[in-house]
């Protein structure tokens, strides 16, 4: 009797970028009438990494909270203020998150397979540790300075303070391991809305009884606003992220066109607008200099962002018709919004600054969009043949 016996053909493109060698078991998977294939994962090692790395910087910085106190003869620990669990948890938790951030990160890295994979995961890393440390601590500060206004004055035995500071240590570290594991173009995506739109929103709520609408946005981030450290932050981190998610969609797709001056030169716009995003949040439109770099920063974002929609055409190999026509839709509004409030008087400057910023960065969500779609059907697609053997069975 014949047994029948099937053989798929794969490219030495996917065999290089998975890092899989002649022998190698692969795993397939079954989904939604697809089959996927992929190298053979390693599940428990993983979860003893991460449980490892998530106990013992818990551990380590439990026993110096623990040491801190009693070396300075603190009996009752408050949860907020000077030599309390909050500033306790911000130091001590920037250290052991980043740290435990950054051994999950390479770790992880050691597990990718593919060269190309593997080297834009080591370009993003500074400043994906960088963004992250900043995250880390503005969320933390912000988070206590919310439970001092819940529990103004409360305070704890020693024992139990510790107890309290393991769990906030414990929640920081599992955090910054789940984020070091989950890097994606989707996670970095979903992280650069929402700092951006977080701390946009957050600024307006602060700054809400100064009227800042009468003025422009950038008053959020002047040295007349309430917190005006917390805007200026949220637009420099956005802009790291948004440089790590350039580079992170790039570097593949870059390895495979590596002389096509369109994406060159769309690339270099991207990472320009950014650097522009993070100059206007590092220079406040403050008096003096401070104005100058902050307008000029504005302004060399709005030249890249409206350069890039009226180049798109010739800059995206393959650009859909109904990308194209979204683009010059939005273009064009912010056109006519440009009018309404510079001639016509119609628009005020903050109106117009919040039409024009939200339509901007929309489009640009788009852009990075379809760059991710043309990596993932131009250079990740690939016809294989399917052949059948008959092995004469004993």
């Amino acid at each position: 009797m014949a047994k029948e016996t099937h053989h798929v053909v794969i490219p030495d493109a996917i065999m290089e970028d998975l890092d899989i060698k002649d022998g190698e078991q692969v795993e397939v998977t079954l989904k939604d009438k697809e089959a996927v294939i992929r190298p053979k994962r390693t599940d428990t090692g993983t979860q003893t990494i991460s449980l490892r790395f998530f106990l013992i910087p818990t551990v380590l910085a439990g026993i110096a909270f623990l040491a801190y106190f009693i070396y300075f003869q603190i009996l009752q620990v408050p949860m907020t203020g000077k030599n309390s669990i909050a500033q306790m948890v911000i130091v001590l938790g920037e250290f052991s998150g980043i740290a435990t951030f950054a051994v999950a990160y390479i770790q992880n890295h050691r597990q990718i397979h593919g060269r190309d994979h593997r080297r834009r995961y080591w370009r993003i890393f500074p400043t994906m540790l960088l963004s992250f440390a900043i995250i880390l601590a503005f969320v933390t500060s912000v988070f206590f300075w919310v439970i001092g206004y819940m529990f103004e004055g409360v305070s704890f035995d020693i024992y139990t303070a510790t107890g309290l500071f393991l769990l906030f240590i414990s929640i920081v570290n599992y955090l910054m391991i789940y984020s070091a594991l989950s890097i994606s173009t989707s996670f970095i995506t979903t992280l650069f809305l929402s700092t951006f739109v977080g701390g946009v929103i957050g600024a307006i709520v602060t700054n809400s009884s100064r009227q800042w609408w009468q003025h422009n946005v950038s008053f959020l981030g002047t040295n007349k606003a309430l917190n005006a450290w917390q805007f200026n932050l949220t637009i420099a981190v956005s802009a790291l992220l948004w440089i790590a998610l350039v580079d992170y969609l790039f570097v593949p797709l870059m390895a495979h066109r590596k002389n096509d001056w369109r994406l060159i030169t769309m690339r270099i716009m991207l990472t320009v607008a950014a650097i522009a995003l993070l100059g206007v949040g590092l220079f406040p439109n403050n008096r003096g200099l401070m104005h100058i770099l902050h307008t000029q920063s504005a302004w060399f974002l709005n030249y890249f962002i409206i350069g890039m929609i009226i180049a798109v055409r010739w800059l995206l190999p393959g650009v859909s018709r109904e990308f194209l026509s979204t683009s010059y839709i939005i273009g064009g509004i912010i056109i006519f919004a440009a009018i309404l409030f510079q001639f016509v008087h119609y628009l005020s400057l903050t109106a117009f600054e919040m039409i024009a910023f939200a339509l901007a960065m929309s489009w640009i969500m788009l852009l990075l969009q379809n760059i991710h779609r043309l990596y993932q059907k131009d250079e990740s697609t690939f016809v294989v043949t399917v052949t059948t053997d008959k092995v004469n069975a004993d």
